[in-house]
Protein backbone atom coordinates (compact mmCIF):
# COMPACT_ATOMS: atom_id res chain seq x y z
CA UNK A 1 0.00 0.00 0.00
CA UNK A 2 1.55 3.34 -1.08
CA UNK A 3 2.20 6.16 1.37
CA UNK A 4 0.08 8.52 -0.78
CA UNK A 5 -2.89 6.15 -0.51
CA UNK A 6 -2.34 5.83 3.25
CA UNK A 7 -2.30 9.63 3.63
CA UNK A 8 -5.47 9.93 1.55
CA UNK A 9 -7.21 7.38 3.73
CA UNK A 10 -6.02 9.13 6.90
CA UNK A 11 -7.44 12.46 5.73
CA UNK A 12 -10.73 10.85 4.71
CA UNK A 13 -11.13 9.16 8.09
CA UNK A 14 -10.32 12.38 9.94
CA UNK A 15 -13.15 14.14 8.12
CA UNK A 16 -15.68 11.51 9.16
CA UNK A 17 -14.42 10.12 12.47
CA UNK A 18 -16.97 9.53 15.20
CA UNK A 19 -15.97 10.07 18.80
CA UNK A 20 -18.12 7.76 20.95
CA UNK A 21 -19.15 9.55 24.18
CA UNK A 22 -20.34 8.04 27.40
CA UNK A 23 -24.05 7.43 27.75
CA UNK A 24 -25.36 10.86 28.74
CA UNK A 25 -27.66 9.68 31.52
CA UNK A 26 -24.79 7.87 33.25
CA UNK A 27 -22.04 10.45 32.90
CA UNK A 28 -22.20 11.99 36.39
CA UNK A 29 -22.84 8.62 38.02
CA UNK A 30 -19.89 6.91 36.30
CA UNK A 31 -17.47 9.55 37.54
CA UNK A 32 -18.05 8.29 41.09
CA UNK A 33 -17.85 4.57 40.23
CA UNK A 34 -15.38 1.99 41.48
CA UNK A 35 -14.44 1.13 37.88
CA UNK A 36 -12.41 4.25 37.14
CA UNK A 37 -12.74 6.39 34.03
CA UNK A 38 -9.02 6.21 33.27
CA UNK A 39 -7.43 2.83 32.64
CA UNK A 40 -10.25 0.69 34.05
CA UNK A 41 -9.37 -2.82 35.23
CA UNK A 42 -11.11 -5.81 36.78
CA UNK A 43 -9.16 -8.52 38.62
CA UNK A 44 -6.00 -7.13 36.96
CA UNK A 45 -7.57 -7.48 33.50
CA UNK A 46 -7.64 -4.28 31.46
CA UNK A 47 -11.11 -3.21 30.39
CA UNK A 48 -11.97 -0.95 27.48
CA UNK A 49 -14.29 1.99 28.10
CA UNK A 50 -16.89 0.25 25.91
CA UNK A 51 -16.94 -2.81 28.16
CA UNK A 52 -16.53 -0.86 31.39
CA UNK A 53 -19.78 0.90 30.51
CA UNK A 54 -21.44 -2.41 29.67
CA UNK A 55 -20.39 -3.83 33.04
CA UNK A 56 -21.80 -0.84 34.90
CA UNK A 57 -25.10 -1.00 33.04
CA UNK A 58 -25.43 -4.75 33.56
CA UNK A 59 -24.56 -4.39 37.24
CA UNK A 60 -27.36 -1.85 37.53
CA UNK A 61 -29.76 -4.27 35.87
CA UNK A 62 -28.77 -7.06 38.27
CA UNK A 63 -29.36 -4.80 41.28
CA UNK A 64 -32.64 -3.44 39.92
CA UNK A 65 -33.97 -6.93 39.18
CA UNK A 66 -33.03 -8.26 42.62
CA UNK A 67 -34.57 -5.23 44.32
CA UNK A 68 -37.80 -5.75 42.37
CA UNK A 69 -38.15 -9.43 43.22
CA UNK A 70 -37.41 -8.87 46.94
CA UNK A 71 -39.57 -5.83 47.65
CA UNK A 72 -41.18 -7.61 50.61
CA UNK A 73 -37.78 -7.59 52.36
CA UNK A 74 -37.50 -3.80 52.17
CA UNK A 75 -35.63 -1.30 50.00
CA UNK A 76 -32.30 -2.56 48.67
CA UNK A 77 -29.09 -0.52 48.94
CA UNK A 78 -25.68 -1.34 47.46
CA UNK A 79 -22.26 -0.08 48.59
CA UNK A 80 -20.35 0.51 45.36
CA UNK A 81 -17.28 2.59 46.29
CA UNK A 82 -15.35 4.61 48.85
CA UNK A 83 -16.27 8.27 49.11
CA UNK A 84 -13.42 10.51 47.96
CA UNK A 85 -14.57 13.42 50.15
CA UNK A 86 -14.69 11.52 53.45
CA UNK A 87 -11.77 9.47 54.77
CA UNK A 88 -14.15 6.92 56.28
CA UNK A 89 -17.05 7.45 53.87
CA UNK A 90 -18.81 5.21 51.37
CA UNK A 91 -21.14 5.71 48.41
CA UNK A 92 -24.43 3.80 48.31
CA UNK A 93 -27.20 3.62 45.75
CA UNK A 94 -30.84 2.71 46.15
CA UNK A 95 -31.34 -0.26 43.82
CA UNK A 96 -34.87 0.63 42.74
CA UNK A 97 -34.63 1.63 39.08
CA UNK A 98 -36.20 5.08 39.45
CA UNK A 99 -33.93 5.92 42.42
CA UNK A 100 -30.69 4.25 41.31
CA UNK A 101 -29.04 7.45 40.04
CA UNK A 102 -29.16 9.05 43.50
CA UNK A 103 -25.85 8.97 45.36
CA UNK A 104 -26.12 8.33 49.12
CA UNK A 105 -23.02 9.33 51.08
CA UNK A 106 -22.51 7.76 54.51
CA UNK A 107 -19.64 7.36 56.94
CA UNK A 108 -18.53 3.97 58.20
CA UNK A 109 -20.22 4.57 61.56
CA UNK A 110 -23.62 4.51 59.86
CA UNK A 111 -23.01 1.07 58.36
CA UNK A 112 -23.65 -2.29 60.04
CA UNK A 113 -20.73 -4.43 61.21
CA UNK A 114 -19.07 -6.27 58.35
CA UNK A 115 -20.45 -4.04 55.59
CA UNK A 116 -18.00 -3.02 52.89
CA UNK A 117 -17.85 -2.34 49.13
CA UNK A 118 -20.14 -4.85 47.41
CA UNK A 119 -22.38 -5.33 50.45
CA UNK A 120 -26.16 -5.25 50.11
CA UNK A 121 -28.13 -3.42 52.79
CA UNK A 122 -31.75 -3.02 53.82
CA UNK A 123 -33.22 -0.03 55.63
CA UNK A 124 -34.71 -0.71 59.05
CA UNK A 125 -36.11 2.50 60.50
CA UNK A 126 -33.28 5.01 60.24
CA UNK A 127 -30.58 2.32 60.22
CA UNK A 128 -29.07 0.00 57.64
CA UNK A 129 -28.83 -3.76 58.19
CA UNK A 130 -26.61 -6.14 56.25
CA UNK A 131 -28.43 -8.62 53.98
CA UNK A 132 -25.77 -11.32 53.68
CA UNK A 133 -27.85 -13.65 51.54
CA UNK A 134 -28.55 -10.93 48.99
CA UNK A 135 -24.88 -9.87 49.11
CA UNK A 136 -23.73 -13.40 48.23
CA UNK A 137 -26.28 -13.91 45.45
CA UNK A 138 -25.64 -10.53 43.83
CA UNK A 139 -21.85 -10.90 44.08
CA UNK A 140 -22.08 -14.22 42.23
CA UNK A 141 -24.26 -12.72 39.50
CA UNK A 142 -22.00 -9.71 39.08
CA UNK A 143 -18.82 -11.81 38.92
CA UNK A 144 -20.37 -14.14 36.33
CA UNK A 145 -21.49 -11.15 34.28
CA UNK A 146 -18.04 -9.57 34.35
CA UNK A 147 -16.30 -12.80 33.32
CA UNK A 148 -18.75 -13.19 30.43
CA UNK A 149 -18.11 -9.63 29.25
CA UNK A 150 -14.33 -10.04 29.57
CA UNK A 151 -14.59 -12.99 27.17
CA UNK A 152 -16.82 -10.98 24.84
CA UNK A 153 -14.33 -8.09 24.96
CA UNK A 154 -11.48 -10.42 24.00
CA UNK A 155 -13.42 -11.68 20.98
CA UNK A 156 -14.36 -8.12 20.00
CA UNK A 157 -10.74 -6.94 20.12
CA UNK A 158 -9.50 -9.94 18.14
CA UNK A 159 -12.05 -9.10 15.47
CA UNK A 160 -10.57 -5.59 15.14
CA UNK A 161 -6.98 -6.83 14.75
CA UNK A 162 -6.90 -7.48 11.02
CA UNK A 163 -3.80 -8.85 9.30
CA UNK A 164 -2.29 -6.32 6.90
CA UNK A 165 -4.43 -3.39 8.02
CA UNK A 166 -2.84 -0.03 8.78
CA UNK A 167 -3.90 1.86 11.91
CA UNK A 168 -3.42 5.49 12.94
CA UNK A 169 -2.65 6.32 16.56
CA UNK A 170 -4.88 9.24 17.53
CA UNK A 171 -4.53 9.07 21.32
CA UNK A 172 -1.95 7.55 23.65
CA UNK A 173 -3.23 7.01 27.20
CA UNK A 174 -0.04 5.48 28.56
CA UNK A 175 -1.39 1.96 29.08
CA UNK A 176 -3.60 1.72 25.97
CA UNK A 177 -3.82 3.13 22.46
CA UNK A 178 -6.75 4.62 20.58
CA UNK A 179 -6.56 3.72 16.91
CA UNK A 180 -8.34 4.29 13.60
CA UNK A 181 -8.39 1.45 11.07
CA UNK A 182 -7.16 3.40 8.05
CA UNK A 183 -7.34 0.46 5.66
CA UNK A 184 -11.03 -0.15 6.21
CA UNK A 185 -11.84 3.56 6.42
CA UNK A 186 -13.80 2.96 9.63
CA UNK A 187 -14.30 6.31 11.36
CA UNK A 188 -15.09 4.76 14.76
CA UNK A 189 -12.03 4.55 17.01
CA UNK A 190 -10.69 1.32 18.50
CA UNK A 191 -9.43 1.22 22.07
CA UNK A 192 -6.51 -1.24 21.99
CA UNK A 193 -5.49 -2.46 25.46
CA UNK A 194 -2.77 -4.86 24.27
CA UNK A 195 -0.68 -2.48 22.22
CA UNK A 196 3.09 -3.21 22.44
CA UNK A 197 4.59 -1.27 25.33
CA UNK A 198 7.67 -0.13 23.38
CA UNK A 199 5.52 1.26 20.54
CA UNK A 200 3.21 2.96 23.01
CA UNK A 201 6.10 4.53 24.94
CA UNK A 202 7.44 6.23 21.82
CA UNK A 203 4.18 6.58 19.91
CA UNK A 204 2.64 9.96 19.16
CA UNK A 205 -0.57 11.18 17.57
CA UNK A 206 -0.65 10.51 13.84
CA UNK A 207 1.85 7.62 13.86
CA UNK A 208 0.93 4.70 11.61
CA UNK A 209 1.17 1.01 12.49
CA UNK A 210 0.46 -2.19 10.60
CA UNK A 211 -0.95 -5.39 12.10
CA UNK A 212 1.32 -8.07 10.70
CA UNK A 213 2.04 -11.65 11.76
CA UNK A 214 -0.31 -11.31 14.71
CA UNK A 215 1.16 -8.09 16.17
CA UNK A 216 1.29 -4.33 15.72
CA UNK A 217 4.43 -3.01 14.05
CA UNK A 218 5.60 0.45 13.03
CA UNK A 219 4.40 1.07 9.48
CA UNK A 220 7.20 1.48 6.98
CA UNK A 221 6.49 2.11 3.30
Amino acid sequence: MSLDLINALVNDVKKNRIFSGFIKELRNHLEKEDLKLIGPTYNENKITVKYRDKMLIERGNILNNYAQKSLSDGELYYIYSKNSKMSDGYNLCNCEREKSSDIIEVNSGELPYGATIGSVLRKQGDSYILDQEATNEIAKEINNMKEKLLKEQSEFLEGNRIEGHVYELYENNGDRAWLFDITSGNSEGIEEIDFPEDLLTNGKEGDLFIYKNGEYQKYVE
